[in-house]
């Protein structure tokens, strides 16, 4: 697909800098490189050249690159100048580049990723990519967007369209030859149903991890009035974010901030003390805390572990009963050791862990933080690919279609709707690379792009 107009932005930021570089694209840009250069550059060589007004004078020299299409990033004739970073030259290049042919224009946001997707130059995984980079934060973020803009997340996708592409296949052979193939249906469809059970749990596992990258973690920590949960904020931000006395009721507000940890971006919210109070303004509080207790990843529950241990256990007990989602990972950190003398260590009860930590001297929190990393994301951050909410959404509804497929074959053993359900699947993964899309979706996922990309 070769669309009419030519599109002009600047790739490099605005303001002053070293270096200032132009992106052209389109069928006029090499109308444009004669009259800005006088000549067409050597493709994919960077060659020392004058940048020239309309009446031949030089508006300023720099490099310039020639990429002919189909070779090129967006699949058309793309042109490149990199000339000084003066933004009054920059200005008044674009003006000269405007002026050359009604046919060329600003380029809107995502513009150029945007054609590259729709000349077959990447799929939409690898176009969102690039946006994911770019605005990445950590390391581990921006090895994820690279994996994904190299084509992983891609390939996982694909495997699990082609084990449903052949499954599609051997339903529509039964409905069209049904009289002339021989299938075992019942234990081809059983293997398949297991094919494609592993196949989504696998990449359900694995995007989940890639969304933490991209989104961060909500981390809340809630406990009991004076349990140090503020001093616990400030020891993990490093800073005095929370006020911190020893009278009941202090923090009554959320309070946030955003941490990273090996990696991992966090936020992490200090709540107030949870309790039963006639303080109209704590209560509010309370009820926040609870809001966003709901809507976490991860609950630090602090307790005071001065306290005697049956009591801890009841105030345990308690918060696990009033947390009705069991998928919310709940660790208890058992502060103010440093006033006890036990050891600071980890300990796993049931499904729940067991922190001992003093708040106030540091004590422990490396082991903390050590436990927040290693249940936030597994080991093998390498073939961690970004997943944006967009990707785990369209995969959820393939799952549930899926689920829904397998139950309404074992009660009606119905081939057509089988295969009805085998193609809304299809449609929901296609969706994710742009095999199947719509104009509204690209608009929305290419408008958050930066000018230039």
């Amino acid at each position: 697909m070769i669309l009419n107009e030519t599109i002009i932005a600047q790739v490099t930021s605005p303001g002053k800098s070293a270096v200032g570089i132009l992106r052209i694209s389109g069928s006029q840009a090499k109308m444009v490189a004669f009259e800005i250069l006088g000549k067409i550059p050597l493709a994919r060589f960077a060659t020392y050249s004058k940048f020239l007004d309309h009446d031949a004078t030089v508006l300023d020299q720099g490099i310039s690159l020639w990429f002919p299409g189909p070779f090129s990033f967006t699949g058309e004739d793309v042109l490149e100048l990199q000339g000084h970073g003066s933004p009054l030259i920059m200005d008044l290049l674009i003006k000269r580049i405007l002026s050359i042919h009604k046919e060329v224009r600003m380029a809107k946001p995502g513009e150029f990723s945007e054609r590259a997707f729709l000349n077959g130059k990447m799929d939409l995984i690898q176009a969102e990519a690039i946006d994911d980079l770019i605005n990445a934060e950590t390391e581990l973020s921006m090895r994820a967007s690279l994996n994904s803009l190299q084509g992983d997340f891609s390939t996982h996708i694909g495997k699990l369209i082609e084990v449903l592409i052949d499954f599609r296949t051997n339903i529509e052979l039964s409905i069209d030859f049904s009289e002339d193939v021989e299938i075992d249906f019942q234990n081809l469809i059983y293997k398949k149903f297991i094919e494609l059970h592993d196949k989504f749990i696998e990449i359900k596992k694995t995007t989940s991890q890639g969304s933490l990258l991209k989104e961060g973690k909500k981390i809340v920590i809630v406990g009991p009035p004076n349990a140090g949960k503020s001093s616990l904020l400030n020891m993990l931000s490093c800073c005095e974010r929370a006020i911190v006395t020893d009278i009941p009721g202090t923090t009554r507000d959320l309070l946030y901030e955003n941490i990273i940890i090996n990696g991992i971006s966090c936020q992490l919210v200090d709540t107030a003390g949870l309790r039963n109070t006639d303080d109209k303004i704590e209560r509010i509080g309370i009820i926040r805390a609870w809001e966003v207790i709901r809507k976490s990843d991860h609950v630090l529950f602090v307790i005071d572990k001065t306290m005697i241990k049956s009591e801890q256990k009841k105030i345990c007990d308690e918060f696990v009963k009033n947390v009705s989602d069991n998928n919310i990972k709940i660790t208890f950190v058992l502060n103010k050791n440093d006033l006890v003398k036990d050891k600071y260590s980890i300990k796993k009860i049931g499904k729940f862990s067991f922190i001992n930590i003093s708040a106030r001297t540091g004590q422990g929190v490396d082991i903390l933080l050590k436990h927040i990393v290693n249940i936030s994301i597994n080991s093998n951050k390498e073939g961690v690919f970004i997943a944006r909410r967009r990707h785990i959404n369209q995969i959820d509804l393939a799952y549930n279609e899926f689920l829904e497929a397998e139950k309404n074959w074992k009660l009606f053993k119905n081939v057509e709707l089988l295969a009805d359900s085998l193609n809304i699947m299809h449609r929901f993964l296609g969706e994710i690379t742009g095999r199947f899309t719509s104009n509204d979706l690209l608009k929305r996922i290419f408008s958050s792009f930066c000018i230039g990309k």
